[in-house]
């Protein structure tokens, strides 16, 4: 038995649009890497932490047996001041790109126990608009390139699947 001429098409329409989102999230991890380099020649200046706390929240999955999807994720939230040229400013970011959720609480705890309530921080600051600033500007968040290759692996793994499929067509 065949695959029909809509199979094709909705094969061929989740492989453009996989393809596309994995092109798309590698395209964001080039700008990402880019914007980690010139952070690191960004000035910096002494700030404090107001708040480091655990953002907790947790993934649901409609289907009951995807344990892998249920369950609990932790991401740092710092937020610090600093001031640049005596203009207050806020900010919220620790690095370049994505924030990162993990499921293990201990191991964002660790992270923000770099960050003590009331400690001074180092700030980098962009020179062209010193409101956008980060805590850490040499290590890049490596979220979005393996949100790229997941999808560009269901897009392989679904040409396979199309290649098979024209394939076992062919051949009756």
């Amino acid at each position: 038995m065949g695959v029909g001429i809509l199979g094709f098409m909705c094969f061929g329409l989740f492989l453009l649009v996989f393809t596309g989102l994995g092109i798309y999230m590698f395209y964001r991890y080039a700008r990402e890497r880019k914007k980690t380099a010139e952070a690191q020649a960004w000035p910096s200046v002494v700030g404090s932490v107001v708040e480091a706390a655990v953002a907790e929240s947790t993934q649901v999955s409609t289907d009951p047996e995807d344990s892998m999807i249920q369950g609990k994720v932790y991401t740092p939230r710092v937020v610090y001041t600093y001031a640049v040229d005596g203009v207050s400013y806020h900010g919220e970011r620790i690095r370049v790109g994505a924030q990162t959720f993990v499921s293990s609480r201990r191991k964002v705890e660790q992270e923000l126990a770099r960050y003590p309530v009331g400690g001074e921080v180092r700030v980098y600051y962009n020179p062209q608009n010193p409101a956008e600033a980060l805590l850490e500007p040499g290590v890049p968040s490596r979220a979005t390139l393996i949100v790229g290759i997941i999808f560009l692996t269901v897009a392989l793994m679904t040409a396979c699947l199309v290649g098979v499929a024209v394939l076992a067509t062919l051949m009756q």
